[in-house]
């Protein structure tokens, strides 16, 4: 998955194993929901200096319109699911787009913080929800006889052109009329979403419900234990870092809206390459996957600071830091798939919650590094945390390699 915070290429809880009454415009319309949902949750990382300078607030403090929604998020991850228990997930999907049309028009007219923070916790419930969802109904929303692997990249195709185009675009947009119309066009978007959603998605009934004693069992295996401490230690070095990207080339190296809209743009479009890489190299060895990726972050966070405030090093270092963020969502996946994969359907809600709360986390952390230090002290604080995923990789995650013959669970 590129560039997307949402790791979620697994069965969860409706197994997708069979196919319903799907189609192409079914699947392609949930491709487009991924595409507004990640649009909606990363825009502000395009706009955060607009806000904070329209909001008379710091930069840190208007980070919180990131961390809100993670946080939210990573509640409705696991307690929609079985809140919703065996709804058809069409109505489901149908709601939580209503949700996201609903939380950016309010973004779109927010004149004070107060107002903005709210809307962005309710987005938070479209986000989780959706993500802990809807990546398990590709194999329904599919045609007959499209593989569901196949169907999954339809969809994961949304977050894709969100990293590579909607942030960019919507960045680009708010140098122009303003951050507030960004959003509003963001919930056009969703709107037509909405229509297409009602005419289109199929019934969607889940072959099961999810319950509370499921949630932890990926918690349970011993191996996916370790994986979770190294996902969550690039996981914080990433979240707290990667939102405050545009402020640096704006305040640290001086680039116009133009220029950064540009380099948003080309770490979309690297994550594309690095999504690619881990899907094939991780397949083979996912634990030196980790290691690869965990170097690139390190050496994207030990070089920006020096090299970034020039256009071609920003260029360099900002196509690394897409590729490594590409990679780094799909290592995620795959590890638990190899080393846990009894445990991937039921424990993915809690997955879901579990990279949100990393959202949440690491954009507060960096808020307050920025508040009260500056961008490169964040870059160089977030460099301990790769350090000790490295360490874990080559210590107590040793000889955790792939097995031999591929699990049937998988």
């Amino acid at each position: 998955m590129p560039q997307s915070t949402h790791p979620s290429l697994s069965n969860s809880q409706d197994s997708p194993a069979t196919h319903s009454n799907g189609s192409w415009l079914a699947l392609i319309t949930v491709a487009v929901t991924a595409f507004a949902l990640v649009t909606s949750e990363f825009l502000p990382i395009g706009v955060l200096n607009a806000i904070a300078t329209d909001l008379n607030i710091s930069v840190g403090t208007a980070g919180l319109v990131i961390t809100l929604p993670g946080i939210m998020a990573a509640l409705a991850a696991p307690l929609v699911p079985i809140s919703v228990k065996t709804l058809d997930r069409r109505y489901l999907l149908i709601g939580l787009t209503a949700i996201m049309v609903i939380a950016n028009l309010i973004t779109a007219i927010s004149h004070s913080f107060e107002l903005l923070l709210i809307s962005r916790f309710i987005l938070g419930i479209a986000i989780g929800g959706f993500w802990a969802t809807a990546i398990a109904l590709s194999g329904k929303l599919a045609p007959l006889h499209l593989p569901i692997a196949k169907a999954n990249a339809v969809v994961m195709a949304g977050v894709t052109l969100a990293t590579v185009l909607g942030v960019p675009i919507g960045t680009w947009l708010s140098e122009f009329f303003g951050w507030r119309t960004a959003f509003l066009l963001t919930a056009i978007v969703g709107a037509v979403v909405l229509a297409l959603e009602i005419f289109f998605l199929p019934q969607l009934k889940p072959s099961s419900a999810i319950h509370f004693r499921d949630l932890p069992a990926l918690l349970r295996e011993p191996k996916a234990r370790k994986g979770l401490i190294i996902i969550l230690l690039v996981g914080l070095a990433h979240f707290s870092s990667y939102s405050y990207l545009a402020p640096f080339f704006k305040n640290v190296a001086g680039f116009d809206g133009s220029t950064i809209s540009y380099l948003l743009l080309l770490y979309g479009v690297a994550g594309i390459f690095g999504n690619a890489f881990a899907g094939y190299s991780s397949n083979i060895n996912v634990r030196y996957t980790f290691a690869f990726v965990s170097l690139c972050f390190a050496i994207v966070y030990f070089c920006f600071p020096v090299f970034a405030i020039y256009k071609i090093g920003a260029i360099i270092f900002t196509a690394l830091w897409g590729f490594s963020f590409g990679a780094f969502p799909t290592t995620a996946n795959i590890w638990m798939f190899v080393h846990a994969p009894q445990a991937v359907e039921k424990g993915m809600p809690l997955f879901v919650g579990f990279f949100q709360v990393m959202i949440a986390t690491g954009s507060l952390f960096g808020g307050y590094i920025v508040d009260h230090f500056n961008a490169n002290i964040l870059l160089y604080s977030v460099l301990s945390f790769i350090i000790l995923a490295l360490i874990s990789i080559f210590t107590w995650s040793r000889g955790l390699n792939n097995p031999k013959i591929s699990c049937e669970n998988s």
